[in-house]
């Protein structure tokens, strides 16, 4: 089976019951973590991501739609993926030192582009490229 056709719940083989709090936040993230990969929307993934969850599995998808567009819109803002990466820590990449290469030159590739997004701060983004 291929990675992509598992949900997170199976990929980290954590099974949950689900919560009757009826955050928008915890009822997206509970539906989610129960999809195959392949099936989650770009909104579940940039919310999962913010929430840091399944971030071994998820980071590689975001990464795979940072690249059609950089600057994609999921809910609230153009760039608003980019910045819930560009929020990771050092320790939350540790499982996906690859992708952290990508990203840092997915970053330099379009650093213009990106720079001119009101939304993502410079600064932020010349600490991502040079800190790890």
């Amino acid at each position: 089976m291929n990675i992509q056709d598992k949900s997170i719940e199976e990929l980290e083989n954590d099974f949950r019951e689900d919560s009757d709090f009826g955050s928008y936040v915890v009822q997206t993230s509970q539906r989610a973590r129960k999809k195959p990969l392949s099936q989650l929307s770009k909104e579940e993934v940039r919310l999962l991501i913010g929430q840091k969850i399944g971030l071994r599995y998820l980071i590689p998808v975001a990464l795979s739609i940072l690249r059609e567009d950089p600057l994609v819109e999921v809910r609230y803002f153009a760039g608003d993926l980019l910045l819930q990466l560009l929020r990771l820590s050092e320790e939350d990449w540790k499982h996906n030192g690859e992708d952290l290469e990508s990203f840092r030159t997915l970053i330099r590739e379009n650093f213009s582009l990106i720079r001119s997004c009101p939304e993502i701060p410079n600064d932020c983004l010349k600490y991502k490229i040079n800190r790890f």
